[in-house]
């Protein structure tokens, strides 16, 4: 007979006495992970029975665009030239002759108007269609030189026939309009007869304009308009050829007629600086 210790005896004694419930436990762990399977089973089955039908619709969402396109093509159209005014200006010496002139901006910074459409229309009458362009976030005035009407008061309106849309992917390296003006007075010149005398006056406006961006331009027209209050009362305009980067220009210009009482002067330059045609390069010299 083998010898066992006080230890083993012990066990042996424990396992006879608890062996039962030992069997009872181990038949209830068993049942409950049953259970517990039976009840992960259970749970999924419910899930998938209550999301089926967005489940077998789930491939049809997956080739639908997550981007909402033509929201987004409505959020980034360009917005419409805005007409700021347009006006009537009477031409001395000419009874119902009229210069017109109007003032459009284009409020997009990624969209250049490269061909804008339009006309004057006087009382009932279409004047023949014009082109200008605007650059983004530009202002600017539209003139239209001696117009005839036989109303005492005419009644004058801008029309916009058609706008192409050029696209500017990068505005901050394109170049910008950047014309510094100083000094700008008007002045009434003393118009000599034949007797020696004064018999008139003439108008003249001279500015100083400094090209601060680092672009040569081949030339530059500025638009010249004069107010009496908020009222423009005459309007010209000049061009500077071969205007270069960081020169100043001095600009003058004059009018046969005496104006008076002069309270403003606007001068706006007019071109296209992201044409290629219209910059040069030093080298070229």
């Amino acid at each position: 007979m083998a010898d066992y210790s006080d230890k083993q005896l012990k066990i042996g004694i424990w396992w006879v006495t608890h062996r039962y419930q030992l069997k009872k436990w181990w038949v209830i762990m068993l049942a409950l992970a049953d259970l517990a399977v039976f009840l992960y089973i259970l749970f999924n089955v419910v899930v998938i029975l209550f999301t089926w039908g967005r489940f077998i619709a789930l491939p049809s969402q997956i080739s639908q665009p997550i981007v909402d396109f033509t929201a987004y093509q409505q959020a980034n159209a360009p917005q419409n030239i805005q007409i700021v005014d347009t006006e009537l200006i009477p031409v001395v010496g000419q009874p119902q002759t009229y210069h017109l002139i109007t003032e459009l901006k284009n409020p997009n910074e990624k969209w250049m108007a490269s061909s804008v459409n339009f006309h004057f229309k006087v009382d009932e009458t279409d004047l023949d269609t014009e082109t200008t362009f605007l650059l983004p976030q530009e202002q600017r005035f539209i003139f239209h030189y001696t117009v005839k009407s036989a109303e005492q008061k005419p009644k004058v309106q801008f029309v916009i026939d058609s706008i192409g849309w050029q696209r500017i992917e990068s505005p901050a390296e394109e170049p910008k309009l950047d014309f510094e003006i100083s000094d700008n007075k008007v002045e009434l010149i003393p118009i000599v007869g034949d007797q020696g005398t004064y018999t008139s006056y003439s108008t003249r406006v001279t500015a100083n304009i400094k090209n601060n961006t680092v672009y040569n331009f081949w030339k530059v027209k500025f638009l010249v308009v004069l107010y009496r209050g908020n009222t423009p009362v005459a309007l010209n305009e000049a061009i500077i050829n071969r205007f270069g980067a960081l020169e100043t220009e001095q600009l003058g210009i004059s009018w046969g007629e005496e104006y008076r009482s002069v309270t403003n002067i606007k001068i706006v330059p007019e071109v296209n600086a992201l044409d290629p045609d219209m910059l040069y390069s030093d080298v070229e010299f």
